[in-house]
């Protein structure tokens, strides 16, 4: 047994570890960014080939971390690192024909480009990061992403700058707080989870090691001498903990962070979030950044439609419609307007309003209505029902292919949500030619201006009420636009494809992040 060591030879070890540790961390001497996300569609090609075999997308979420985390690896400004779980259903269903310990030594390989594959059961049979599974729930994938992160990757990485998204990273920014590491959380939606200090114990994770740094439910008065009585009866908020702790905190739209201000959804948001979101705008540590689709989201490149330019979206875009119409079952008839529904169908979604009034509207207007979604299995059930009833309603599961030539062949898209953090589809659709009708709140207001295709300004159709006539005022004004001129129609068409492209890219958003890690990276390195 060693004896307890003298100072002078404590901070001899000191030196040594430290000197030791320096040789060992990988380091570029750029600045260091690790993002932290259960979801990313794809990889990019600078990061090696090995990349393409990581993919998971649940939402938006995964499509955002992707085109980020792709322009700042273009960038070449930081050393980049990702933490992403290893979901192996999603590597061996593409490499079918490699065994299971060469998927294994693909995790090491991808760890020295910066790509850290968080390796555990909880991430092996799931298809999709956000399902119900029945020994392995979304907590418990959860604590296990941030087990590795916290247990191991900050301290082997030592980065500058933190960056998580969502409820399943939540905890990580207070463990980098005590680290004197910077981070930054993003919110992508209104949701968290709650665990006492026992069960994240549980987990192998020391939540004591930041506890002042964790929102609970009931506040802890003196935690050190008191925590029996909090350790297995007082619940931490993992997003409000994530939102308190972070350097940064951020929505994914200027507009949805103004209405969680002004606590508009307040029977929605927790009041453990709302006063964490309020203290963090009231000390200037608060923004929104909108989102961007892909730059993928082109009409000239992308598979699965009949590829056009601005040049001949008319015509194109009768082919794609009765392509679309076909695959839908719907009636093959061009000059019928073809309204899509491009989002999942949940509450939030406003799917019920649609639902409740599709009889109505197919009666009332000479329309064409497809659905192409999952989600509530009510509504799944009554969009069957009315879709053998009426030929002019047609609904199919969601798939990716069928969901792009929806928005690259219908007239309209519905999107009457009743709060969205940011959405995506309104955005995309424009650069198709295919025109939103949204709900004004978050980032749809954001996005979408009224159309006015007289003098050539706006790019949809809103509407305030998140009900039947407001939804109606909606498709009647759509319609109106549909009754003009074929010159007045192609013009706008032509103008709001250009428009979207130039001001909703990815180019605009990651330059916002950037500009905080820069921003964050300058106050850890002065506080060294």
């Amino acid at each position: 047994m060693v004896d307890q060591l003298t100072a002078e030879q404590s901070n001899l070890v000191n030196q040594e570890i430290t000197r030791e540790y320096q040789k060992v961390t990988r380091s570029s001497g750029k600045p260091k960014v690790l993002i932290c996300t259960p979801e990313i569609t794809e990889l990019p090609e600078g990061m090696g080939n090995a990349a393409n075999f990581v993919s998971a997308k649940g939402g938006g979420l995964g499509d955002i971390s992707a085109s980020l985390i792709r322009y700042l690896n273009d960038s070449k400004e930081f050393e980049l690192h990702i933490a992403i779980p290893k979901y192996d259903y999603n590597i061996r269903k593409v490499l079918t024909s490699v065994s299971k310990q060469q998927i294994d030594r693909l995790a090491i390989v991808l760890s020295g480009k910066g790509i850290h594959l968080i390796n555990d059961s909880a991430f092996s049979y799931i298809k999709n990061p956000y399902e119900t599974h029945w020994l392995h729930s979304g907590i418990r994938r959860a604590m296990a992403l941030q087990r590795y992160v916290i247990n191991n990757l900050i301290d082997q990485i030592e980065p500058d700058v933190v960056h998580c998204n969502d409820w399943m990273t939540a905890l990580i920014p207070a463990a980098t707080k005590v680290k004197g590491i910077k981070s930054i959380f993003t919110l992508h939606n209104i949701f968290t989870a709650k665990q006492t200090l026992e069960q994240i114990e549980l987990t192998g994770i020391k939540p004591f090691d930041f506890a002042e740094w964790l929102y609970f439910e009931q506040y802890p008065e003196d935690l050190e001498h008191n925590w029996e009585k909090h350790f297995r009866t007082n619940h931490v908020d993992f997003t409000a903990s994530a939102i308190f702790a972070a350097d940064h905190f951020n929505t994914v739209s200027p507009s949805f962070l103004e209405e969680l201000k002004n606590d508009v959804f307040g029977e929605l948001v927790p009041r453990s979030i709302f006063q964490t979101i309020t203290d963090k705008i009231n000390i200037g540590r608060a923004s929104g950044i909108l989102n961007a689709p892909n730059d993928t989201v082109n009409p000239s490149l992308m598979e699965n439609i009949i590829n056009f330019g601005i040049g001949n979206v008319m015509e194109k875009k009768e082919e794609n419609k009765l392509l679309f119409q076909q695959k839908m079952r719907l009636p093959k008839k061009p000059n019928i307007p073809l309204f899509f529904w491009p989002n999942r169908l949940y509450d939030q979604k406003g799917t019920d309003i649609l639902v409740d009034n599709l009889e109505m509207l197919v009666k009332k207007y000479t329309i064409q209505i497809a659905v192409v979604a999952n989600g509530d299995e009510k509504q799944e059930k009554a969009l069957k029902t009315l879709s053998r009833i009426y030929s002019n309603i047609s609904y199919r599961p969601f798939s990716e292919p069928l969901g792009n030539l929806g928005k690259a062949g219908s007239d309209f898209i519905l999107m009457p949500s009743r709060y969205e953090p940011c959405g995506l589809p309104q955005m995309e659709a424009p650069r198709l030619g295919t025109l939103p009708i949204v709900r004004a709140t978050g980032g749809l207001k954001d996005t979408i201006t009224h159309l006015d295709f007289t003098n050539g300004y706006g790019n949809g159709f809103v509407f305030n009420d998140a009900d039947r006539y407001g939804l109606e005022f909606g498709i009647k004004e759509a319609l109106r636009f549909y009754s003009q001129p074929y010159s007045v129609k192609e013009g706008n068409l032509r103008r709001i494809m250009q428009e979207s492209m130039e001001k909703f890219n990815l180019k605009n958003t990651a330059e916002e992040y950037i500009k905080i890690y820069k921003r964050l990276t300058e106050e850890r390195r002065n506080n060294l």
